[in-house]
């Protein structure tokens, strides 16, 4: 599996966990600064931002649910467009912007799911349990830890010095 493959189904994952979360539990600033403080170098949605949602989307789109969807159809295509997860008033740095927790809360109302918080250590926790899955599922296919490890730090911004905790279940 080449170094791009690897880091793809790895954030893929990664990003569908995320979604998950904010469709159910909370809304990206939370999330992201749960991460951050966990020690992350930049929080998923942040990421996402970066990398254009459009193109996050149309790498799996019959497995995004239904917020990513809905933010690529109003225009939301993160950082470039100005709007994503935050917004980026003058090209700047990521705002928060309080209309896309209506947007997820709407679509979680449609979808008749019944949102209830969870705290940063749960947050944390599920994200963590998501790459031990990813990881586990990749080590068994022959991938090596080396090359998993780099491409959780250098995919999804994990902390060097926690990598461990992905291989200890």
């Amino acid at each position: 599996m080449s170094s791009e493959t690897l880091l793809r189904d790895v954030q893929d994952q990664f990003w569908r966990a995320t979604e998950d979360l904010l469709f159910h539990h909370t809304n990206p600033w939370e999330l992201d600064e749960a991460l951050t403080e966990f020690g992350f170098s930049m929080g998923p949605c942040e990421a996402q931002d970066l990398v254009g949602l459009e193109k996050v989307l149309a790498r799996c789109p019959e497995r995004n649910g239904p917020v990513l969807k809905r933010m690529v159809a109003e225009g939301r295509l993160g950082k470039i467009g100005g709007v994503g997860h935050y917004r980026y008033p003058g090209g700047g740095g990521a705002v928060i912007d309080p209309l896309i927790e209506d947007l997820i809360r709407e679509e979680a109302w449609f979808a008749k799911i019944d949102r209830f918080d969870l705290s940063d250590d749960e947050l944390v926790l599920r994200m963590i349990e998501c790459l031990r899955s990813v990881l586990g599922h990749l080590k068994e296919s022959g991938v090596s830890r080396a090359d998993l490890d780099e491409a959780v730090v250098s995919g999804l911004h994990y902390p060097k010095d926690k990598l461990g905790l992905l291989h200890n279940s």
